[in-house]
Parts: structure tokens; C-alpha cells; sequence
């Protein structure tokens, strides 16, 4: 991972010293890889670290978001968007978008979180379920509280 980390896109909360939350981003790599046809020998290796240098990438990718369930619903997952537009919106920084993937329907907090921050829905992921034994009912996942 260290050739991909951006540490400007690392965020952690802390109160009083014992870490309540973090937010990990990382430059969406396929931006990158479609320079290099899916060969990552010597030569796509130098065209990797030539783009990744240059900057051509201009997507970040929300790997993973969390609030230990202690400091939930007291404003941490406000406060550390807050703190990460402070830069992102600021003039040189290289990334202009964020994909935000796989936060479902059934996680109404992260829904609400990318409500206020005015986020657009640009692409909405579908999960199919074959059930191999039909005596088994069906349950959908259950909402995250």
C-alpha cells in the first residue's frame, strides 16, 4: 500500500488521546492502471509510478468509514468531513472527486451523511441472492442502527 497512500486522504479522530474514528481514502488506482493495458511488468511498473507521480489521478476512493458506536451520533462523523473539506476545497489540492461505494440502503446514518454533504448518486450497486435451499426464508440485512 505505501506506493498508494496519500496521507492527506488518512483521517483519524481522537479524544483525549484514545482514537473514536477514522476515514481512509485512496486515489482511485484505474485511473492510473488504464495507462499501463493491465501490465504491471517493468515497463507499466515506470508508467505507474510516472502517472502516480504526475498527479493524473483526480479521483479519491472512500475505502472505509467508522465512529466507534461510544462517540455515534455526538457529531465525529460531521467533524472529520468537516475537517477533510477544509483542505479538499482548498486551491492545489490534486484530487477533484470522491467515489463514496457500497454504503446501503439498510446504513441510514452514511445515507444521511452524504445528504448533507450534498452528495449526487452517480451509480447505485445491486446485490442478487440465489437461494440454493428455498425451505430456508429469506431475510433481508437488517437496518444498521
Amino acid at each position: 500500500m505505501k506506493p498508494i497512500i496519500d496521507e492527506r486522504l488518512m483521517w483519524f479522530a481522537y479524544y483525549e488521546d484514545r482514537p473514536i474514528g477514522f476515514y481512509i481514502m485512496l486515489p482511485e488506482l484505474n485511473k492510473i492502471f488504464k495507462h499501463v493495458n493491465g501490465k504491471l511488468n517493468f515497463l507499466g511498473v515506470i508508467k505507474f509510478l510516472y502517472h502516480r507521480w504526475r498527479g493524473t489521478c483526480k479521483t479519491m476512493f472512500g475505502l472505509v468509514f467508522g465512529v466507534i458506536p461510544d462517540f455515534q451520533n455526538k457529531g465525529v462523523e460531521a467533524g472529520l468531513i468537516h475537517a477533510f473539506s477544509q483542505i479538499s476545497f482548498k486551491k492545489g489540492f490534486p484530487y477533484k472527486d470522491l467515489e463514496m461505494n457500497w454504503i446501503g440502503d439498510f446504513n441510514p446514518k452514511m445515507n444521511k451523511v452524504m445528504e448533507i454533504t450534498g452528495a449526487k448518486i452517480h451509480k447505485t450497486h445491486v446485490t442478487y441472492r440465489k437461494i440454493f435451499d428455498p425451505s430456508i426464508p429469506f431475510e433481508r440485512a437488517p437496518v444498521i442502527e
